[in-house]
């Protein structure tokens, strides 16, 4: 069970380290001026981000909990721990995939009247992500 929290925990916080790495990279691709500029363009990726976002969450969240239900059924614990590892690392990064995304769509999508509205996705995508942080009570409790 330690093991099982200590890759949990190495996972959700690789996302957070991804999410410097991609604020770095955005940055050194807007100073270069490697950014779409295309308004057109722009608008067709927010709408298809913002349907990814309202989407991926309630989806990712519900498959998880599904997924968590037939898991605690399963007799064999070196089984049951090892499928919910997987189904947790699958929940954390379709999750860190909203809050990645919007890091990056921050620099690459850059229009100087709405900087920040990519920013705000980035946001849900880290509080939904906040809601996926591996605990030792919460996995005792899902496997119960």
């Amino acid at each position: 069970m330690k093991d099982l929290n200590k890759k949990l925990t190495i996972n959700y916080y690789a996302v957070y380290f991804a999410a410097v790495i991609l604020a770095v990279l955005g940055y050194f691709l807007k100073e270069n001026n490697l950014i779409i500029e295309n308004a057109k363009i722009i608008e067709i990726i927010r709408y298809v981000f913002i349907l990814y976002i309202l989407i991926s969450i309630p989806l990712t969240l519900k498959f998880f909990s599904v997924q968590v239900k037939k898991i605690a059924k399963i007799e064999n614990e070196t089984l049951k721990i090892a499928k919910y590892l997987q189904v947790s690392i699958i929940r954390i990064w379709l999750i860190a995939t909203n809050l990645l995304l919007g890091i990056l769509f921050v620099y690459v999508l850059y229009q100087p009247d709405n900087r920040f509205d990519m920013l705000y996705f980035a946001a849900i995508g880290a509080v939904a992500l906040f809601f996926c942080r591996p605990t030792k009570q919460k996995t005792e409790t899902d496997l119960k």
